[in-house]
């Protein structure tokens, strides 16, 4: 059973390399989407639980999503989508920041958003950057995967 346990690490660290890898590669042509007009329909402050520490059973702190919701026109059709569709709504610490994050947003405020060419629901919001944590995962994750397979191997 000892054996296996290094390919079952060269496993989950490989199968993690390749989802953040996917993550990040999905954002390689969002600057290159079309841009369309978007009208804020909705915004709210939505308090989620995470997986936190779980030292003596304790329950982790909320944190809270920032979701905005809005109507995008593309080609003469409208599409309803929401921050959600690409990217995951920003998440705060405290509710306060949430809703200042979402002051920026109030109903019927016109927004320019790029959108996937085969899907005008998946929008992105905000700026088209490369996410570099994300991007540094997947090499440590695959680093993981190359080390775990060496000692397997050994």
């Amino acid at each position: 059973m000892t054996a296996a346990l290094p390919l079952l690490v060269a496993l989950a660290a490989g199968l993690g390399a390749w989802l953040s890898a996917r993550a990040v590669w999905r954002r390689r042509d969002v600057k290159r989407w079309p841009q369309a007009e978007a009208v804020v329909t909705a915004s709210e402050v939505v308090a989620v639980r995470t997986q936190g520490a779980r030292r003596e059973h304790q329950e982790s702190p909320p944190r809270y999503q920032a979701r905005i919701a809005v109507t995008l026109r593309v080609e003469g059709r409208d599409y309803h989508t929401d921050n959600a569709r690409f990217d995951a709504p920003p998440l705060f610490a405290r509710r306060e920041r949430a809703e200042a994050y979402l002051a920026d947003y109030p109903q019927g405020r016109r927004l320019t958003l790029r959108y996937r060419p085969d899907d005008p629901r998946c929008a992105q919001f905000g700026e088209a950057a490369i996410p570099w944590q994300r991007l540094g995962l997947s090499g440590f994750l695959a680093l993981m995967a190359l080390l775990a397979l060496f000692v397997s191997f050994r």
